[in-house]
Parts: structure tokens; sequence; C-alpha cells
């Protein structure tokens, strides 16, 4: 008869501690990346809205830049006499309006015009504030006087006149014809 000599060597043997756990294994990272589709696009939509504001501020300072100048020439310099203000008003006009309209215009001329650039509102005041500096414009012993209350019309026209609003001129017309429409017994 044979012994069995139990070995632990056997390769069938069960391990000794049927309990023991084997090592926790992490799967592996999980990449973001390629990111979904929403992402790109909602990223090129911000890319694009910083860019069209950016342009916007771009066009807004260019186009205020001369109104700025005008306004520092003027604050800086509280000299300045009736027809240094006039050229100054004229200058920031003539950058902003028609320079062939603008260029032949003088005294009330020139006056009426810059009135019917300012808003309803302001209208009177700037009109009582440079009455006197535009009547007294070529006559000699006012040619150099500084007049306070011209400086202040000038001031208030170019910050209310500059940069001048736009109006939809279809908008006009055809408001213009419906109301010579109805006046005519024409309905619409």
């Amino acid at each position: 008869m044979q012994s069995i000599n139990p070995t632990p060597t056997q390769t069938n043997a069960l391990p000794a501690n049927p309990l023991a756990l084997n090592d926790i294994h992490v799967p592996e990272q999980i990449t973001s990346y390629p990111i979904a589709y929403g992402w790109w696009l909602l990223a090129l939509l911000l890319l694009l809205i910083i860019i069209i504001v950016v342009i916007k501020i771009n066009k807004t300072a260019k186009r205020n830049q001369v109104k700025k100048q005008a306004l520092i020439q003027l604050k800086n310099n509280s000299a300045m006499d009736n027809n240094e203000l006039i050229s100054l008003l004229k200058w920031a006009a003539m950058h902003y309006f028609s320079r062939v309209e603008l260029a032949k215009l003088y005294g009330d001329s020139l006056q009426q015009f810059l009135l019917k650039k300012l808003p309803e509102k302001h209208q009177a005041n700037f009109s009582q504030l440079s009455e006197q500096a535009f009547n007294n414009q070529y006559q000699a012993h006012f040619h150099n006087e500084v007049d306070t209350s011209f400086q202040q019309a000038a001031l208030l026209w170019l910050n209310q006149a500059l940069p001048p609003k736009k109006v939809i001129k279809t908008k006009q017309k055809n408001t213009g014809s419906n109301q010579n429409q109805q006046s005519q017994g024409i309905s619409t």
C-alpha cells in the first residue's frame, strides 16, 4: 500500500485561505475627448459674439472720436472767442454731415443747420444761447469777444447732436405718403 503524502506543491490544490480577495483593479481613465458637437458649437457661438461686440465697440469709438476731440478742445481752451467756437462747431459738423452742404453755410443759415440737427427738446435752449453770437459774428467790436453763453451752446450742440442718430427714411416717406393719400380721400 502506498501512502498518500499531501504536499502543498500540488497544482490542483485549494488555496490556503479560500476567502482571500484579489486586489481591486481600477479601470482606465475615461477621457473627455473628443468633445461633443454641442460644446464646439457653443464655443464657436461665444467666439462669434465676442468678435461682434469688439467690432461694435471699435466702430462706436471711431465714430465718437471727432466729437471727443472737439469737446476736449472746448474744455481745454476756455478763452475761445465766438469765431473760434463757430469754426469748431463747423469743423465737427463736417465730419458727420455733408461737406458740400455745410461748407457754404455761415451766419443764420449755419445756425439753422445746427439747430435742425439737435433733438427738439434742446433746440430752444441752443437757439437762445447762440442767437447773440451768430448775430454779432460779423461786427468788428464783437469779433474777439469771449461769450460764455455761446460756449454753453457749443457744448450742448456737441453733446446732443453728435454723432447723428440714424433716421429710417423709408418709414418717414411711407408715413408722409399715407397722410397725403388720406387727405385726398384715398383709403389704403
